[in-house]
């Protein structure tokens, strides 16, 4: 028995859904839907964001960056909306900013999940196409694979002290990260 076809979105179509916490996302047409993140994901989530955050605001003054979580929608490039779990933008951005933000982040953070293929494969893919820098696939397991260079396809292993040029000054221990 043949299963029907996906049913392809406009980026208008998609945009115009009703507000949700769900993450939902928009890749070529085809509407994402993932389920409800656990409470270990959220725990990490929020200390990494706390972590990136309190490096954003000890930059120095003039030096402005943002550090947004998910769910909030960020467009990768046409018809590509997704919502990267944390990500960090260098400049400014206005807290009644509408809609999807429409800069490439810098720094895009995965905290993996169910679906370990769509974060390190398919997003990294859409990442790297658009510019992002940076990307962390931040493990279960305790550690972190930091993606760079050329279509993120450098990859580091870090277990133990996360630091990087892209963030001058900041450090993360994974120890405390995925501690209790």
């Amino acid at each position: 028995m043949s299963r029907p076809l996906p049913t392809f979105v406009s980026e208008a179509e998609f945009l115009a859904l009703p507000e949700s916490m769900d993450h939902i996302e928009l890749i070529d047409g085809e509407v994402i839907v993932s389920p409800a993140p656990s409470y270990g994901h959220q725990e990490v989530l929020g200390r990494l964001v706390l972590a990136l955050r309190l490096w954003a605001r000890a930059r120095p003054a003039g030096e402005e960056v943002v550090v947004g979580q998910s769910p909030l929608d960020v467009r990768f490039g046409e018809g590509r909306i997704l919502q990267p779990d944390a990500f960090v933008l260098f400049g400014h951005l206005a807290r009644d900013h509408e809609g999807p933000i429409d800069r490439v982040p810098a720094l895009c953070v995965e905290v993996l999940s169910r679906d370990r293929v769509y974060d390190r494969v398919t997003k990294r893919a859409v990442y790297a196409t658009a510019g992002v820098r940076e990307y962390w696939t931040v493990h279960p397991a305790g550690l972190i694979e930091r993606w760079t260079g050329p279509n993120l396809t450098d990859r580091d292993e870090v277990g133990d002290l996360l630091t990087t040029p892209l963030l001058p000054g900041f450090e993360l221990s994974l120890p405390e990260l995925f501690g209790p």
